[in-house]
């Protein structure tokens, strides 16, 4: 076999070993870090305001499928004027809400 081919062959195994690696790092640690690591994400809006719910939502959404661990702040900066979405759904989840 000539060098040429002999070069390409240990071109291919190299990428092939770093895909391996990368794998593996990839399913022990990213998961490692996302069952035991830990984020906290602020909500600032309107709890009286639609648009303040569907955020809230969206992030117990994010929080269910990513980040188990994540702490969710609600901080009410609204009038309070009518039916507050916001604390009802803080009463339901794990979540802290301030006035």
């Amino acid at each position: 076999m000539s060098v040429f081919w002999q070069s390409v062959l240990a071109v291919f195994a190299a990428v092939g070993f770093y895909t391996v690696l990368h794998t593996v790092y990839e399913i022990v640690f990213v998961r490692m870090l996302r069952l035991h690591g830990s984020a906290e994400l602020t909500l600032y809006g309107d709890g009286c305001d639609a648009s303040s719910e569907q955020l809230i939502r969206t992030a117990l959404r994010i929080r269910k499928q990513y980040l188990p661990s994540m702490s969710i702040t609600f901080v009410e900066i609204g009038s309070g004027q009518g039916q507050n979405v916001a604390k009802h759904m803080a009463a339901r989840q794990d979540m802290m809400y301030l006035e």
